[in-house]
This record gives C-alpha cells, sequence and structure tokens, in this order.
C-alpha cells in the first residue's frame, strides 16, 4: 500500500520555504583555498545560511558570472580575505552558531559522508583530522565527534549504522547521494537542510553477514522507503542505470546537483514570472520536401549542475544563435535557480529551442515509476513545461539489464519504448501545450510514430565527435531512401558543443536542411 505522492511543485516549494530571502550577500572567495579547507568551509556555510542566506562562495568563474544575475536590489559586499583566511575569518564571524566539529575518518573515506548528516544534525561543520587539531587550537573549537574512533567492519557496515542512528531525525523532503571523493559543493545545501547523505552500489548484490546479511543494493532501497512519494533526490549515484532504476521505483525524482554551488542561496531567491521563449525561427506549419531534414538535440538539461556550468558555457559560444539548435533544460530550474532559468529565457534566440529534459518534472525511468502516481508526476510536468513555454519533451528509460546494474549501457538506448505509457504521457500532456516526445539517448537506427496523434521518436546517436556525427547521419541517409528524411541527433553535451555542430553541417552540404527539433517533429507528423 502506497501513501498519496506529494507533488514535486509542492516539495520544491517546501524545499524553498526552508529559506528567507536573503538582506545581503557577503563574498567569500574560497577558489585557491585547499580542497580539505574547502570541504570545511562549504559545509560551515550551510550552516551559516541555514534560515536565511548570508554568505555566497566563488569556487570558480561560474559563481562570478551567475552572482551578476541576482538583482541589484539584493546588496552585496566583497570580503577582502581570501583563501586559506576564509575559513578562520567565518568562523570568528559566526562563532555563536557553531556547536562544534565533525571530524571524519580520511582512511574511511565514506564517514565524510557521515560526518556531512551529522553537521547538519548536530549544528557543526566537517573537517579532516589535521585541519580539525589546528582549529581547535586556535578557536577552541569542541569536536562533535570524531569518526575515526568507530570500529565499523566496511562502508556498508558504517551506511547502516548511519541509517540506525541518524535517519529518523533527517529531513525527510530529501536526500542526497555524494561520491565521498573530491569536493562536492552540495554539502552546504545539505547541512543547511539536515539532510541525509549516502554513497551505495545498486549494482552490488552480495550480502554481508556481518551486516544484518544486507546488500548495498537492499541498504540502499531500505533508505529510499523511508521517504514519500514525491521526496527529492539531490546528488548521484555510482551507477546511473540502476539507481534512477531504485528511486523511480520509490517516486523519487532525481536532480543531480553534486556539484552544484551556492544552492541554497539560489533556492531563497524569489521566484519571478518566466519569460517566455522567443517565437521560433521556422514556423511549425511548414510544409516538407523531398530532402534530408536534421536536427539536433544536446543532452543532460535534467542535470541542474550542467546548467549552472557546462551548459554555461555552451551557451557562450559565439556560434550559438546561428544554427537551429534544440536545447535540454530541467522544467524544475525556476524552483531551484530562477536566476538561471530567467538567464537562459531571455537569452534564447529564435533558433534556440529550449526541451524539457527527462523525464519531466525530475529524472525519472517511467516504465519503474509507480502507476498511482504517475498522473501527478506528468500534472507537475505540465505546469512546470507550459511556465516555461516548453513543447517538446525528452524522454529516457531503461531495459532489464541496465535497470539492474547488469550491463554499463542500454540495449535499447535508454529508449522510451512502452506505447501504453507513451499514450497516457500524450494524452495527459497535450492539454498543456505538449507538441512531440523525443526518446532516448541515441540508438544507431532512428524510429517514429503517433502517440495520440502526438510524434513519437527515437533519436540517432549518441554524438560525440564530429567524424562519427557525420558518419551517423550520412550512412543513415543512404540506408533510409525515403524523401522527406526527418533525423533528430541526440547529441552528447560533455563533448560537443554548437561550433562543432557547425562543423558537422559544414561537411554535410546543403542536400541536408538544419530545423529545430519541434520542427522536425511537426514536419514529420504531417507525413504520418
Amino acid at each position: 500500500m502506497h501513501n498519496p505522492m506529494m507533488h514535486l511543485n509542492e516539495c520544491l516549494t517546501q524545499l524553498r520555504s526552508l529559506f528567507q530571502a536573503p538582506e545581503q550577500l557577503s563574498i567569500y572567495d574560497i577558489s585557491s583555498t585547499s580542497s580539505e579547507e574547502r570541504q570545511a568551509v562549504s559545509t560551515l556555510t550551510g550552516l551559516i545560511n541555514r534560515s536565511q542566506p548570508e554568505v555566497y562562495l566563488i569556487y570558480n568563474q561560474d559563481d562570478r558570472f551567475w552572482l551578476e544575475q541576482i538583482p541589484d536590489s539584493l546588496p552585496r559586499r566583497s570580503m577582502s580575505v581570501s583563501g586559506g583566511d576564509v575559513l578562520g575569518a567565518l568562523i570568528q564571524e559566526y562563532r555563536t552558531r557553531i556547536k562544534g566539529i565533525v571530524i571524519y575518518d580520511p582512511a574511511q573515506q565514506d564517514t565524510l559522508n557521515l560526518a556531512t548528516t551529522i553537521a547538519g544534525l548536530r549544528d557543526g561543520f566537517v573537517a579532516d583530522p589535521e585541519l580539525a587539531a589546528s582549529l581547535q587550537q586556535q578557536y577552541h573549537l569542541p569536536v562533535i565527534d570524531d569518526l575515526r574512533n568507530y570500529q565499523w567492519r566496511s562502508r556498508l557496515h558504517m551506511y547502516r549504522w548511519a541509517q540506525q542512528s541518524f535517519l529518523r531525525d533527517t529531513n525527510n523532503l530529501l536526500l542526497a547521494g555524494l561520491t565521498p571523493e573530491g569536493l562536492t559543493p552540495l554539502r552546504s545545501l545539505l547541512v543547511a537542510t539536515r539532510a541525509f547523505v549516502y554513497w551505495l552500489d545498486a549494482r552490488k548484490y552480495v550480502p554481508e553477514p556481518q551486516v544484518d546479511w544486507l546488500s548495498e543494493r537492499a541498504l540502499f532501497k531500505e533508505i529510499l522507503a523511508n521517504y514519500p512519494a514525491g521526496a527529492l533526490h539531490l546528488g548521484w549515484f555510482p551507477d546511473e542505470g540502476s539507481g534512477v532504476q531504485l528511486t523511480s521505483q520509490h517516486a523519487l525524482p532525481v536532480y543531480a546537483s553534486d556539484y552544484y554551488q551556492n544552492l541554497e542561496v539560489w533556492l531563497s531567491l524569489p521566484m519571478a514570472d518566466m519569460p517566455l521563449p522567443v517565437a521560433p525561427a521556422v514556423q511549425a506549419s511548414k510544409a516538407p520536401q523531398k530532402k534530408t531534414y536534421l536536427s539536433f538535440t544536446i543532452s543532460d538539461g535534467d542535470n541542474i549542475q550542467y546548467c549552472q556550468h557546462r551548459l554555461l558555457q555552451l551557451w557562450r559560444d559565439n556560434v550559438r544563435g546561428s544554427l537551429p539548435l534544440g536545447w535540454t533544460i530541467s522544467p524544475a530550474l525556476p524552483y531551484f535557480a530562477p536566476s538561471l532559468a530567467k538567464y537562459y529565457l531571455e537569452s534564447a534566440t529564435a533558433n534556440d529551442e529550449l526541451i524539457a529534459a527527462p523525464s519531466g518534472a525530475g529524472y525519472m525511468f517511467p516504465s519503474h515509476w509507480p502507476t498511482q502516481h504517475m498522473q501527478d508526476f506528468l500534472d507537475d510536468t505540465g505546469e512546470m513545461m507550459q511556465a516555461m513555454g516548453l513543447s517538446t519533451l525528452e524522454v529516457l528509460d531503461t531495459d532489464f539489464l541496465h535497470g539492474l546494474g547488469l550491463l554499463p549501457f542500454s540495449i535499447t538506448g535508454m529508449g522510451f519504448l512502452n506505447k501504453r505509457l507513451q499514450r497516457t504521457f500524450t494524452s495527459l500532456l497535450t492539454p498543456d501545450g505538449l507538441r512531440g516526445i523525443l526518446s532516448g539517448a541515441g540508438t544507431f537506427w532512428a524510429c517514429w510514430h503517433l502517440a495520440n496523434k502526438v510524434p513519437w521518436y527515437q533519436s540517432l546517436g549518441l554524438a560525440m565527435s564530429v567524424e562519427q556525427t557525420v558518419q551517423l547521419i550520412t550512412t543513415t541517409a543512404k540506408i533510409r531512401r525515403q524523401r522527406p528524411l526527418f533525423l533528430n541527433i541526440y547529441v552528447l553535451a560533455w563533448r560537443m558543443s554548437p561550433s562543432t555542430l557547425l562543423e558537422v553541417m559544414a561537411r554535410l552540404g546543403d542536400e541536408y536542411e538544419l530545423v529545430l527539433p519541434r520542427d522536425l517533429l511537426a514536419m514529420l507528423a504531417q507525413t504520418l
């Protein structure tokens, strides 16, 4: 028996409501700080920003760019301290809020996640032993807990202990999977919201006798079962396919965000009415001619940290705007970061189509999402797409072996192949303006049909280089001799850019015409 699902727009609104709008932001540059100190500064900033953000951190140049997008009405001051002096300055300024330090064990790296959870619950921040010793001597800070003192037999044993000791006290609105290796700036938000943090691999099925005969996969499922349907899963997973399969089965949407910076600040800023995209460069009513039409859809928009970093780099490519491109973007971005969403919507040209990223209101696999929660999910998706003026939806799904983590890739190209679910999506989303569905992360064979009179398209791909993309298109055009021919190519955002796609078109020649994905789908629908 399942409890009713919390609507995702309500969950996101609740998350935003944890933070009052800031009165002033103090800007600290930690770009040259050591990784150990940045970890401490990040978690301490989460404590400082808990109810009303006051501190904005400069990790890299992206943070400077986005800071300029915050309305001038919010006062800000750039602090003179930087680098290794920032941590001490924050401790002195906010000493009364700090209960102490949680020391993690570098010999057991996953204790960093446990330390983050404890710091959130007990009003502390995280440090490694060497840094903690220095801070104790200099500022006389107490130690909340020293995780070197525990004798866990394995990382699974530690996460089991964390589950039994702390999970019930954490915020049931959200949880996060975070790699314990390297700096993950999301930790500031997780301390601020008192979230549970873990890193379990759903591909590990072998139970450990000393941990109640549990496997990592089994404990993963137990932790997810603690959350109500609709709770938010932030961060990421050791393996995408098996991780998203399990979160989907528990009706928890995923928002990849482990490297998202200053998220509690962005959540605290007021949501403004989103500007609608500019009119399309090519009208959807255009009649197709006997030629090959192409469209490019750029991946990874569901990843909200991508929207903060890599998408910004691609967006500032001088070529953008000179050729039609489809850009996936999270429909939930106006909740997480209104200023980011507003920037992309306002600066989009007539040659930029923003497309709802997988698989709507959040990343999920439709074939594993509980049936009783599907309408709520699609209601939220429709509302969010309509608010951003999005008419095309990208959907990813998984197959049996990929979803279980038994294969590192999907033999179906992560295609959304279930026709019953396709009809469900189109029937519920068409009233909100849905005009087409793009399926999968790309295969060597494109296919298409109508679902409730809405075009569904299994994309070609995954495009990862100029040479491979040209070969994929020309080979497909030779094999499929019918004209007009409609080819949408799914493009890997981490490898390609507007400039490389312009090079692709230069090598293809005049027999190919590039259009926006929505226009390609509209013309395709006329032929079906």
